[in-house]
Formats: structure tokens, sequence, C-alpha cells
């Protein structure tokens, strides 16, 4: 992400945690100590990282970093981590973006309370400040947490609900494996990975041409997480702008395939491009809407197609991490199952088919097809018998973990954050 976006962070004189500069660091208990580092994000404002047990652990230990389901408007305050996040030396980035969350307000977090130097009027906290924070947080988190020799660190990256979409884009972008500090894995929960499946112009919204419609598959493939219709009802909150949900920083998706429409000028009305305009001035009014019908005609006949990207690109030295898909059940099990095999078969999202578990499939199709497309080319070669696919599946696994009895939590509930420490734990043990 840090090359991709070529941006640079301003470096504190002293780590938090050195005896040669000033401390920032909050107790919260009497057995865990946290640091907190202010990060500066040029002219707008600061985001805060809080260090877990890092002081437990050697500076070649592997690292894991957090990034919670939402930003909180309580910036002083300490942010609260998973419980099986306590296991490890652990960086959680508060990335701030207003829109969603205890706090609607669309600037929420830019409040006095934030501290002196961030208390001039802050651009508005949608997108891209938040991956603009997550991007300052971790290039912070490498340029200080680097081991002081040779060593490698291993970086592992979770998020969930709003998390989960910036951690992923922050795992696919920063996975270079031949670097000593690098993002080696990931987990993401609940997550969305194509924004733009929320706006009406959206191939997913729209019937195959010459497909009958089933009204009882649409009906069952609508979702009824309440936690994933707030996130489609707060899009324009979370993003301002409809152009920004085809930044793939935001829907990862699209880094491996085109979207397949044109940018609409809101997020509610089917529309033009928003790019598609024509010299009109001084036209007749007929002739105007004469030729607006056309181009209205034109481009709705033929929208853009949706179409394979490679990803990682060529010439970068990029692979795409290890990674643990989780989502909680969609409505109706058998009918995901049905859904799933249509997708399977079909290579397209049937219509009216968008949640968390939707999402997280679509996701591992594309992440699979590029590591047998690209990355195992040089291991077919090398191996007769390599089975491509079933590496592919080890490589980008998806987890149903059933209904979340605790929904307004926005975490894991206990039996899928023991799977997710095992996980981690495969991964992280013994690497100090």
């Amino acid at each position: 992400m840090r090359r991709w976006l070529q941006a640079r962070i301003s470096r504190v004189a002293y780590p938090p945690w050195s005896r040669a500069g000033p401390r920032h660091s909050s107790t919260v208990s009497s057995s865990r100590e946290i640091e907190r580092v202010s990060v500066r994000c040029g002219s707008a404002g600061s985001v805060y990282v809080d260090l877990h047990n890092l002081d437990k652990v050697t500076s070649s230990h592997p690292l894991l970093v957090y990034l919670p389901p939402y930003s909180s408007p309580a910036r002083e305050e300490i942010s609260e981590v998973p419980g099986f996040c306590r296991n490890y030396p652990t960086a959680v980035i508060n990335y701030r973006w207003a829109g969603y969350g205890p706090y609607h307000g669309a600037n929420a977090l830019s409040a006095p309370s934030q501290e002196a130097e961030s208390d001039a009027i802050l651009p508005p906290l949608t997108w891209p400040i938040p991956v603009h924070d997550t991007l300052q947080a971790y290039s912070w988190i490498i340029e200080n947490l680097t081991p002081p020799t040779y060593a490698r660190r291993d970086v592992y990256v979770y998020g969930s609900y709003l998390g989960a979409s910036l951690a992923t884009s922050l795992a696919l972008t920063e996975s270079y494996p031949h670097e000593p500090v690098s993002v080696r894995g990931l987990v993401a929960y609940n997550g969305i990975y194509n924004w733009t499946t929320f706006l009406p112009d959206h191939p997913a919204n729209h019937q195959s041409a010459g497909r009958p419609t089933n009204v009882l598959e649409d009906v069952l493939g609508q979702s009824a997480d309440p936690i994933f219709q707030e996130l489609k009802q707060h899009v324009q909150a979370l993003f301002g702008d409809p152009t920004h949900l085809f930044d793939p920083f935001a829907s990862s998706s699209l880094f491996f395939e085109s979207p397949g429409m044109w940018v609409p000028r809101d997020f509610t009305s089917p529309n033009l491009p928003a790019a598609a305009s024509l010299p009109t001035a001084g036209l007749p009014e007929k002739d105007m809407a004469e030729i607006t019908d056309r181009l209205v005609t034109i481009m709705v006949d033929k929208p853009p197609k949706q179409s394979p990207l490679t990803f990682p690109p060529r010439g970068f030295t990029l692979e795409l991490p290890e990674s643990l898909l989780l989502h909680t059940r969609p409505p109706g099990r058998s009918s995901f199952a049905a859904w799933k095999g249509r997708r399977q078969q079909n290579q397209k999202r049937s219509a009216a088919a968008n949640h968390f578990a939707a999402q997280a499939e679509e996701l591992a199709a594309l992440m699979r097809r590029s590591l047998t497309k690209l990355e195992f080319k040089e291991h077919r070669a090398r191996d007769v018998d390599f089975d491509e696919h079933a590496e592919a599946k080890r490589r980008v696994q998806v987890r149903d973990i059933g209904a979340d009895e605790r929904p307004e939590r926005l975490e894991l509930p206990p039996s899928a954050a023991a799977r997710v420490s095992n996980w981690l734990d495969e991964r992280m043990k013994g690497r100090d």
C-alpha cells in the first residue's frame, strides 16, 4: 500500500518506548501496559496506534495488526481489542472513518477532544481519510518496529466489518515475501470487499438477459443480517461520493476484476457515467433531449463488461498472503449452498445474492483464480503432481462461523475466535 500510494510519513524523533524520548503510554490494567503513539497525517490531523504486549517479546517476534470494526468517536480512550488478540504483540490502528458506528456524524471524530495539534478544522472524515490513516500508521510500524539486525518480522493483519475492508487492501498490497518485515497473513471477518454491489447499476442487482425472475430466489438471496443492511444504508455517509466505491483500496475485489459498470452520479439512481458530458450549450432543448436519450440508450444497452485484471501486477514482487475469510451464516443455509453451487458453475454472482457470505466467497474465488493463473505456473512446471486447486483453497480459506448470537458487539463469537487463534498460532508461534 505504501508503494502504491507513494506516500511518506513524518517520523517521530524517538519511538514512544525509547528511554531517549518521552513516553506516550496508558496503563489500562496492572497486568497489561499499552503504548499509544500519535502519528501525524499531514494536514488531516493524526491517527493513534496502540501497542499491546510489545515489551513481552523480542523485536523479531511476529506482530499482529488489528483494525477495529468501526471508528470510535472517543479517541482519547484506548480501544478494546478482541480477547484472542491479547495473546499476541498487537498494534491497533485507530483509523478515522465517520458515517458508521456509535456516532454517525460526518465529522464526529474531529471534535475538540483530539490533541491540540489537531484542533484545526479537518476535512470530512469519510473516504479516503481511513485508508490514508491506515497507510500512515502502517508506515510508522514498518519504520519503528523493524528488528535492528537483519532478522525477519512477520506481520499478520486482522480486521472486522469496516476494518476488514481496510485490512484486506493493506494485506494485498503489503505482502512482499522477500522483505524482512512484511504482511504474511490476513484474517478478515464480515467484510465488504466490493462496495459497488450496493449501487443499483451493479450487475449483481440485474436479472440476466432472458432469464425468468425467480421471486423466491431473490428473496432468499437478500441479506437478513441487520449489520449488513446498516452498512448498505450508510454507504453515502461513509464514502461521500460514489466514485470512492470504485477505489480498490475500499473494494478489494476490484484489484482482480473490473467493476462492470459506470460510476453513477449518485448512490441511489441508475445514471450515466459521471464523466459523460456533451457540449450542449446553445443547442435547442429538443436536440439536447434527443442526444441525451440516444446516449442513455447506447450506454444502458451496452454497459462495460466485467473482465479479469492481473493482480499482483507483473513486475512487482507481491504475493497473495495466506488468508482466512470468516463470515456469519447467510439467510437460509440451503439457499446459500444453492447460490454457491450456481456461482461455481456460472462464475457469475447470482442476482440479488449479496450478504457477508457472498462477499467473502466472491473475493476468495478471485484470489484463488489469481493464484492458479499467475503464482502457480512455476509450481506446475516443476511438479506435475502439484494440486493447484487444493493449494489455492489452503492459501485462501473461507469459513462460515454460523449465526452470530451477539451481533451488536461486532466481534467474533468465542468459537470462531478459538479458530482464529489456532490459525494464527500455527503461523506465529515458534517464529521468534
